[in-house]
């Protein structure tokens, strides 16, 4: 349904009265005389704005009408109030979308597939058999230099044979083309059947900045961002690397060298570390072997799994011992059973057992095996009966 308040971007303010009014799912439905609100068609969003000072919850078209959802109950008269600043975000990214797909289509027969505006960078997929930053930054240059010319964008209501005299585009088998048509051009560039809502001039569009491209099934979905939906990029971008520039005490411009210099400072930090954990669990290994029996239990706390089982490892690898080690998680627990290779238990006998009986999960090898389950007292008391028996005692 055409409405020719779209016409005017800046019509943002109407005077009307209540037609006819639906409750449904506890919410007000109204038609009215008039709206300026816009419905949501052509891939462009409905508007958003107030009635009667009542935020719209939504507007949709029904049997010809537009109807207004709205949680409270409101009387006439009517007023009518829509979001500009939301309404000129979305016409900025409408509109920039017909430049650069007619520019597209016209200089490198790539046909759209598919348009959709999102809050923080909008997207177009085009036809293209082939695509390159080059090929895209020679596509946003010329986008430019058609907004620096301030070219208008013409509302108009063709005749059918006006408009199939202009457009170029094959609208195809099924297009009625009986209704009331709406043309939308920008002279020299495009002529095209839309009803959305526009900007006068491209001089509104600001500037259009192609952030990436990617292959799909059916050419390439090309990333973009266009009027205020750019500046606010900028902005956002722009405070990162303010905030990232007061946090590393450098220039904005410096801050990759810096970031670089963090990672290599990291990764020096990482290999001593690494150096004095070593050192430490050696040293940790002979204190705890410093015994005569030849197995013993040890119960661990404040290590993560993985410097455990280094610590078993080094115990394993350099003292000829065997042992079981309980790491306390909390309420849970991981049980290592190791063993040097010279002496004859097998780990994984051992642990199985343990495991059977206190409901371990995991499994290993001869030499070592580990798992983990609850932990409680009385898996301490087994496993120093166990090791006690391993002594002979």
């Amino acid at each position: 349904m055409l409405n020719k308040h779209y016409d005017n971007l800046f019509e943002v303010d109407m005077d009307t009265k209540i037609v006819e009014e639906k409750l449904i799912d506890g919410k007000y439905h109204y038609s009215f005389e008039d709206t300026i609100f816009y419905v949501k068609s052509g891939g462009m969003e409905n508007d958003k704005g107030l009635i009667n000072e009542i935020p719209l919850e939504d507007v949709y078209v029904e049997d010809n009408k537009a109807w207004h959802v709205l949680k409270e109950k409101i009387t006439n008269p009517v007023h009518l109030s829509v979001d500009l600043d939301y309404r000129l975000f979305k016409s900025q990214i409408h509109s920039a979308q017909h430049l650069m797909c007619t520019i597209m289509n016209t200089d490198y027969h790539a046909k759209t597939i598919m348009f959709k505006t999102g809050e923080i960078e909008s997207e177009i997929e085009m036809g293209f058999t082939t695509l390159n930053r080059e090929i895209l930054n020679a596509i946003e240059k010329r986008c430019n230099e058609c907004i620096i010319q301030d070219i208008p964008i013409i509302i108009g209501y063709p005749t059918k044979e006006e408009a199939l005299a202009n457009i170029w585009e094959d609208y195809g088998e099924n297009f009625d083309w009986d209704i009331q048509l709406r043309s939308v051009s920008i002279p020299g560039i495009d002529y095209d059947l839309c009803a959305c809502i526009h900007v006068p001039s491209l001089r509104y569009l600001h500037a259009i900045k192609f952030l990436g491209y990617e292959k799909t099934t059916r050419g390439y979905k090309i990333s973009f961002v266009a009027g205020q939906q750019l500046l606010d990029y900028i902005q956002r971008h722009y405070d990162v690397f303010h905030e990232a520039s007061r946090s590393l005490a450098v220039a904005q411009l410096e801050i990759n060298e810096s970031i670089q210099k963090l990672f290599q400072e990291k990764k020096e930090l990482a290999s001593s570390l690494n150096d004095y954990k070593q050192k430490y669990f050696e040293y940790y290994a002979k204190e705890l072997c410093n015994i005569p029996e030849l197995y013993f239990f040890h119960e661990f706390d404040g290590f993560d799994v993985k410097s455990f089982q280094q610590l078993c490892s080094i115990i394993t690898n350099q003292y000829e011992k065997g042992f079981i080690g309980l790491l306390k998680l909390d309420d849970k627990c991981h049980v290592v059973v190791a063993k040097n290779k010279a002496l004859p238990i097998q780990a994984n006998e051992i642990f199985k057992e343990i495991a059977s009986k206190f409901e371990l999960k995991g499994g290993g090898n001869p030499g070592i095996s580990q798992g983990g389950g609850n932990y409680s007292t009385d898996l301490i008391t087994y496993c120093i009966n166990k090791i006690n028996q391993l002594n002979g005692q």
